[in-house]
C-alpha cells in the first residue's frame, strides 16, 4: 500500500528582488495527486525517465549564441523575437549537473509506489546540443563511468562567449568573472541580478570521474542530436566550421533578420544563419567538435558493450528506433527527428510500417512508447523533392489509440513537466508524460511506476531533483565539486532573464503539481 504521507523534500523560486533574481529554497515535497491504490497491487515495470540532457561544448565556434540576444527583454527587438534558445549562462555547467543527476538516479533503488526495484532509466533525446562527437563523448562517458574532461580548443584557458580579454568582451553574455578593465558590466549582472564568480571557467573544464549509472539505460534520440542547434542538417562546411579556428561573434549591420530567422525553423527548410560581413574572434580549432554523421549515435550506443536499446541492426543501418521486451511489457522507442532539418519532429514511412509491425504481433500485453518530440510538436512534414512523405501527429496517433495495449508515451523535447491523456473519438487511449529537462529549470527526472491492481492499470509519476546543492551565497563555495557546480547551474537556470513573464515563462515549466506527483489509471 502507498503511504500517502510519504513525502520528499522540494526545491522552489523565492521572492524576486529588484532586479528579478530569485534564491532557490528548500520546502516539503508533494503528496501524488488522485487516487492511490486501495488494495494490493502486482509490479509491471517501474522506470526512471530523464530527457533533454544537452551535454555542450559550450566553446565550438559552431555554435548561435549571436542570435540568442535579440531575445532579451532590454533588447528593441524582443518582443518581436520572443525566445531563442541559443544560449543559456548555464549551459557551461552540463557535463556537471548530469552527472549530480546521475548521483540522484543512482539513490533510487525503487519506485515508491510499488517498493519494487526500478528496471531501466529510459533517455527521451537531446543528449547532446550540437551534435557533436566530443559532446557525445562526455554523455557516453557521464552515463556510463570514467574520466570526463569538458574542455576544447586550448586546455589552458577559456575560449567561450564569456570572455575575460576586453577585445573579445560582450555585455550581452554573464560574464562570472567579471568585467575587464576599461569596458562595462555585462547585462545579465547589471540589469538582471546575476552574480559573479570568479574561477568558474577553469573549474567547469577540469577532468572527473564520473560514477556511471547503476541501473540499466535506454536511449532515444532527439533533433539536437542530429542538427545543428537541433535545427539545421549539417554538411562538410558545417562541420569544418565547428572543428576550425573563427566563431562569428557578431552579425553583419546590414543582415537581415527576417531572413535569417525565417531560416532557422522549427519547420525544415533550414539553414545555419549567413555570416557574410560577421564579425569574427579567433579561437583554437579542435577535430574533436567534428559534427556527428548519421551512422555515429548508433555506432556509440552498440559499440560501447552495453544493452542501450539499439542492436546490431541499428549499428548497420544508423535506424535510431528500437523495439525491447521487458517481460509482458514491449518497450518501443520511436527516431522522431526530421533529418532535413526543423526542430519539430515526425516519422519516416519505413519507420512508421515497422511501427505498425510491432502492433500486429499479439505477445506483448502492454506496449510503452518513448520518443523525443511529443505528439502534439509531430508536425514537421518537410521532406525535399524525391523523398517519401513523413508521418505526423494525426496519422500516428490514430494507430496507437486504436490499440488498448498502448498504455503510456513518454516524451521530453519541451523542457517541460506536462501529462495529459490522449485518446480516440471511441475514448481509447493512453497517457502521454513529459518530464522536464537537465539544462533548464527545474532540472528534475521523474520515476514513472506502472502497476496492476484488480485488472486496471495505473501508473504513478513522481519528479525528483539532482544532487546539486542549493545555492544563495556564492561567494562561499567550493567550486572544486561537483555538488557546487551543479547547485550554480540550476540557480542560473531558475532566473534566466528571457523567461520571467509570458508564454515561456519558467514555471511553465515546472508545470503544476498534477504535472509532477500523480496516479494515473487505465
Amino acid at each position: 500500500m502507498f503511504n500517502p504521507d510519504s513525502r520528499n523534500l522540494r526545491i522552489t523560486r523565492g521572492e524576486a528582488t529588484a532586479t528579478g533574481w530569485r534564491d532557490l529554497h528548500q520546502v516539503d515535497g508533494e503528496e501524488l495527486g488522485g487516487q492511490a491504490p486501495l488494495g494490493p497491487i502486482t509490479k509491471i515495470a517501474n522506470f526512471i525517465h530523464i530527457s533533454d540532457l544537452h551535454i555542450c561544448d559550450a566553446q565550438s565556434p559552431a555554435r548561435a549564441e549571436h542570435l540568442d540576444r535579440y531575445a532579451d527583454p532590454h533588447h528593441p527587438l524582443s518582443e518581436l523575437v520572443k525566445y531563442v534558445g541559443t544560449y543559456r549562462p548555464q549551459e557551461i555547467l552540463t557535463t556537471q549537473t548530469l552527472e549530480a543527476l546521475v548521483r540522484s538516479i543512482n539513490s533510487i533503488v525503487g519506485g515508491p509506489v510499488t517498493q519494487k526495484k526500478i528496471d531501466a532509466v529510459v533517455i527521451t533525446g537531446d543528449v547532446t546540443d550540437n551534435a557533436q562527437s566530443n559532446e557525445l563523448s562526455w554523455y557516453l562517458s557521464i552515463l556510463d563511468g570514467g574520466e570526463v574532461t569538458p574542455d576544447s580548443g586550448d586546455f589552458t584557458k577559456w575560449e567561450g562567449v564569456a570572455s575575460t580579454d576586453p577585445a573579445k568582451y560582450d555585455p550581452s553574455y554573464w560574464n562570472p568573472e567579471g568585467t575587464p578593465e576599461g569596458c562595462t558590466p555585462d547585462y545579465p549582472r547589471a540589469l538582471y541580478g546575476f552574480p559573479k564568480i570568479p574561477g568558474l571557467t577553469d573549474a567547469v573544464r577540469k577532468p572527473f570521474q564520473a560514477i556511471g549509472i547503476k541501473h540499466q539505460w535506454l536511449a532515444t534520440h532527439g533533433n539536437h542530436d542530429a542538427l545543428l542547434q537541433g535545427t539545421v542538417r549539417p554538411d562538410e562546411a558545417i562541420s569544418e566550421f565547428a572543428q576550425g579556428e573563427y566563431r562569428v561573434s557578431k552579425l553583419a549591420p546590414d543582415t537581415d533578420l527576417a531572413e535569417m530567422f525565417g531560416n532557422f525553423t522549427q519547420v525544415g527548410p533550414t539553414s545555419y544563419p549567413q555570416t557574410e560581413g560577421a564579425t569574427f574572434d579567433q579561437v583554437t580549432s579542435d577535430p574533436r567538435r567534428k559534427i556527428n554523421e548519421r551512422g555515429d549515435w548508433s555506432k556509440l550506443h552498440t559499440d560501447c558493450g552495453h544493452d542501450h536499446g539499439l542492436n546490431q541492426e541499428n549499428r548497420e543501418s544508423g535506424n535510431k528506433y528500437w523495439a525491447k521486451d521487458l517481460d509482458s511489457l514491449r518497450i518501443i522507442s520511436m527516431d522522431t527527428v526530421n533529418e532535413f532539418g526543423g526542430w519539430q519532429g515526425s516519422i519516416d514511412r519505413v519507420q512508421f510500417e515497422w511501427i505498425k509491425s510491432q502492433l500486429a504481433d499479439p505477445a506483448p500485453k502492454y506496449f510503452l512508447f518513448l520518443s523525443h518530440h511529443p505528439a502534439s510538436t509531430l508536425f514537421n512534414l518537410y521532406s525535399p523533392e524525391g523523398e517519401d512523405s513523413r508521418v505526423g501527429e494525426e496519422e500516428l496517433v490514430a494507430v496507437l489509440t486504436a490499440d488498448e495495449r498502448v498504455i503510456l508515451w513518454l516524451a521530453g523535447h519541451n523542457h517541460e513537466h506536462k501529462i495529459e491523456r490522449i485518446q480516440n473519438d471511441s475514448q481509447r487511449g493512453f497517457w502521454h508524460i513529459q518530464t522536464a529537462s537537465n539544462i533548464d529549470w527545474p532540472q528534475q527526472g521523474r520515476i514513472v511506476e506502472i502497476f496492476e491492481e484488480s485488472g486496471k492499470i495505473g501508473i504513478a509519476t513522481s519528479v525528483f531533483d539532482h544532487q546539486g546543492e542549493i545555492v544563495s551565497d556564492f561567494n562561499s563555495l567550493d567550486l572544486g565539486s561537483i555538488t557546487s557546480l551543479a547547485g550554480i547551474s540550476r540557480a542560473l537556470a531558475g532566473n534566466d532573464w528571457q523567461r520571467r513573464s509570458g508564454e515561456f515563462d519558467l514555471e511553465k515549466m515546472a508545470g503544476e503539481s498534477a504535472d509532477r506527483n500523480r496516479f494515473l489509471w487505465l
